[in-house]
């Protein structure tokens, strides 16, 4: 598939390498991009097409997914992607005819409310982390259908594939992901706050939990205290197993990042975690959780960043101006992480129930109410 096609702005020195490029921003984050191949491929195996189906795709970006799924439901396979900016949808239109695939249905709409004249789809794929499931999405999907999804849990994303029951969703597989919020009517609850200038750190949170950036901010300008805490992790540990753990145990946790270029913008404010490029740009985040005036938050040695891909390096905890209870905590999260055996995220079980249909909750899950669905949170056992 010609990905150079649909990235006609890149080089076609970088448009075959595995990484995502933001292709439309807003107050200096982006909100629109060509993902990941890798994560690409893992969402479509999750969908498993299968020749002449229809399939619904919310965010269509550039067209290269809506093109690699008409390519994988052939001639006899109907295909509608949606997007909610009228730009991206008349250049995906444009690129997609380029490339041979104009049988592709491109739509400017609000995703959240899916598609009711094509409906029902034997597939629905969203390229855009979702807070909760859409009444539209459950309706309008066949039953033994497939919703392969970014599922936010307050802000570790899941990609999950559900399959269609006649009263719920019920998961039949789970990646680790990292996708743009979706935007419109339903976007979640989720809050980007600004802790300096637009190119500086933010917090990223869920809900109206009162916070202080002018606080956060000046915590953030002192030297903080490093405490080793005697774990050793990997980047798919810390960035899936570790942090769903903080996120899913502590409702103070949150997302502590910067979005910059490396080469204009001092990011050592941020402790070092996880990082990523999009195009020139480069995203370092981490694991944090909010007191009243200050934060802790997860950190790695910089001198490890090769090696962290594969091998386990040191895990700290950063102080910034934060009450000792607050270090206490994370330590016991690390701890009880580890007691647990360090669950994977791929032995995550997710159901998904409207608010009109009976929840069915074991004892050891974990419940998420959201606005449409309630989610029920399990672990096999390992």
């Amino acid at each position: 598939m010609p990905r150079h096609a649909f990235l006609p702005d890149v080089g076609i020195d970088d448009v075959y390498t595995d990484r995502a490029f933001p292709t439309k921003h807003a107050d200096g984050k982006p909100i629109s991009s060509s993902s990941q191949p890798a994560i690409m491929a893992i969402m479509l195996e999750q969908l498993a097409l299968q020749p002449g189906q229809r399939v619904l795709e919310i965010g269509a970006g550039t067209g290269y997914n809506a093109a690699l799924i008409a390519h994988l439901v052939g001639d006899r396979g109907q295909i509608v992607t949606i997007d909610i900016d009228e730009d991206v949808v008349v250049a995906a239109r444009q690129h997609l005819a380029a490339a041979g695939f104009d049988r592709v249905d491109v739509r400017c709409a609000d995703g959240g409310y899916g598609d009711p004249e094509g409906a029902p789809f034997d597939r629905i794929i969203l390229t855009a982390s979702a807070w909760d499931i859409t009444p539209a999405w459950f309706e309008q999907l066949t039953l033994g259908g497939r919703l392969v999804l970014p599922l936010s849990l307050r802000q570790v994303q899941q990609s999950v594939a559900f399959e269609r029951h006649q009263d719920h969703l019920e998961s039949v597989s789970v990646a680790d992901c990292g996708f743009m919020p979706l935007r419109g009517d339903f976007a979640g609850p989720q809050r980007v706050v600004a802790l300096s200038q637009p190119s500086g750190p933010f917090v990223v949170v869920e809900g109206d939990r009162p916070i202080d950036p002018s606080a956060l901010s000046e915590a953030l300008k002192t030297a903080p205290m490093e405490m080793a805490t005697g774990l050793r992790a990997t980047v798919a540990e810390a960035c899936g197993s570790l942090s769903l753990w903080l996120a899913l145990e502590d409702p103070d946790s949150c997302l502590l990042s910067i979005y910059a270029d490396p080469s204009v913008v001092d990011r050592s404010a941020v402790p070092l975690l996880i990082e990523w490029s999009a195009g020139d740009m480069k995203q370092r985040s981490t694991r944090a959780i909010l007191g009243k005036g200050g934060l802790v938050a997860l950190a790695r040695p910089s001198e490890t960043a090769h090696d962290f891909q594969e091998a386990r390096v040191p895990l700290s905890i950063v102080n910034f101006r934060a009450e000792p209870a607050l270090v206490e905590r994370m330590h016991s999260h690390l701890e009880a992480w580890e007691r647990a055996g360090r669950p994977r995220t791929d032995a995550l079980r997710i159901s998904a129930y409207p608010k009109d249909r009976r929840a069915q909750v074991t004892s050891d899950a974990r419940v998420l109410e959201r606005r449409w669905t309630t989610l029920v949170i399990s672990r096999d056992r390992q």
